[in-house]
This record gives structure tokens, C-alpha cells and sequence, in this order.
């Protein structure tokens, strides 16, 4: 890999995430063990950016909290200039719901609930009428290749169609940001590429911001940039 993708951190005024100075703890008994120690960077609309390190390394915390669903405990992250971590917990909620989608190594789909029911549920959180949030996840699912997959349930669909409907709720919504952690962990090296390529397809689409977590060197090769993280910083 170009050794030039590395730790070009990029902060300036046409980011659309500016972090500055973060850094995350978590207190067990009396011991602190610092996950992220003093990280700054900038990311650009429509940049696909790669968190690449071991188990271990903070990459997966330092994801968590750039998608607001953990608040560091120092520093600070503007999303086009504002600063969500001074919003209180509902605000952020509705903000994240609105303006950015998840995808996890693991799909964590509703065992209960069809592939498109599963698609269709962020967008009845957001309070949209159950017949737009329908018409809505039917386009995503023919998108993804699953039109004939709608009914059916989540054990009754093989690891990539797991992950296109996890893409598909992902989606939804229409975020800026897609952030995923480990997205092809679970998945054979075939199902591997097939969704590799689909986040680029998806980039290049709508214009997504992407950020992915994985410790896939292959796949990281794949990103304009790439951080590499260990122990808590950007090596």
C-alpha cells in the first residue's frame, strides 16, 4: 500500500467531521485504562476512510464515538461545524437516526421481523408514515439484489443476504455517513468482496462519507485513506 494514505490527518474548514484532541477512558475499580489518547483529524464529504488495527487497538471505540453512539471523555467532534457532543442525549439520537447509518461485523437484525420489516424500522423510529417507510425499503431491497427476499426472516437468509439487508437498513434514511466495523468479519471470502465492493458502489452513488473498521490489510487497500491505530493513537 502507498504509505502516502497513512496518517494524513487533513483538518480544515471543509470537513464535514472535524475531531480534535480526543480521548477515552473507562475507570474499573481504581484502575483508568486509556482507549484513545489525544487523536485529531479531519474527514472530507464523500472520502472513504479506513480505521485499520489489531483487536485492541481503540479502532472500533474511536468508531463508536466519530457515530455518537459513545461520548469521549476529553476533546471534541464538529459535523459540519457543530458540536454534537453538546447536544443532550435525545437531540443526538434524532440527529444520529437522521444523519448517519450503522453496519456491524455482526447484522443484528430482528430475529422476529422480515427482511423488510427489519429495512423499514429506522424510518418508523423516525416517525415516518409505515407506507413510504414500505415503498422505501422495497426499492432498497431490489437494490441489493433481494427483491424475492422481502418475507422472509433473517434465519432463512445466508451470511451476504444478512449483511445486504443490515446495508439496506443501514440506508434507509439517506445518512451522509455510513460507518461500519468490521463489515465482511463473518462472511466468506466470495460474500467478502461481493459487499467490499457494494460499500464502494454505494459511495460513489449517493455520495456517502464512508468509514470502515477492519483489520482486512486487502480491504483497507481499497480506501483513499487510511488510519492505521495502535494503542489508543494513529501509528
Amino acid at each position: 500500500m502507498d504509505s502516502t494514505n497513512y496518517a494524513n490527518t487533513n483538518r480544515g474548514s471543509n470537513n464535514i467531521i472535524e475531531v480534535e484532541n480526543l480521548t477515552k477512558s473507562y475507570t474499573t475499580g481504581s484502575f483508568d485504562l486509556e482507549v484513545l489518547k489525544g487523536i485529531s483529524f479531519g474527514i472530507q464529504q464523500g472520502e472513504a476512510v479506513c480505521l485499520l488495527g489489531a483487536s485492541g487497538s481503540g479502532k472500533s471505540t474511536l468508531l463508536q464515538i466519530l457515530g455518537t453512539l459513545d461520548r469521549p471523555t476529553a476533546g471534541k467532534i464538529t459535523y459540519r461545524g457543530e458540536d454534537v457532543f453538546s447536544l443532550n442525549d435525545d437531540v443526538l439520537a434524532e440527529f444520529r437516526n437522521q444523519r448517519m447509518g450503522f453496519v456491524f461485523q455482526f447484522h443484528h437484525l430482528i430475529q422476529e421481523m422480515s427482511a423488510l420489516e427489519n429495512i423499514m424500522l429506522p424510518a418508523l423510529i423516525a416517525g415516518d408514515e409505515a407506507g413510504k417507510a414500505r415503498e422505501e425499503a422495497l426499492k432498497w431491497l431490489d437494490f441489493m439484489g433481494l427483491g424475492d427476499r422481502s418475507e422472509h426472516f433473517p434465519h432463512q437468509l445466508s451470511g451476504g443476504e444478512l449483511q445486504r439487508v443490515a446495508i439496506a437498513r443501514a440506508l434507509i434514511k439517506k445518512p451522509e455517513v455510513l460507518f461500519a466495523d468490521e463489515p465482511t468479519g463473518n462472511l466468506d471470502s466470495e460474500n467478502s468482496q461481493k459487499v467490499q465492493d457494494l460499500f464502494f458502489e454505494l459511495r460513489d452513488k449517493l455520495g456517502l462519507t464512508l468509514i470502515v473498521v477492519t483489520h482486512d490489510i486487502a480491504f483497507a487497500k481499497k480506501f483513499s485513506r487510511v488510519f492505521k491505530v495502535k494503542d489508543g493513537r494513529f501509528a
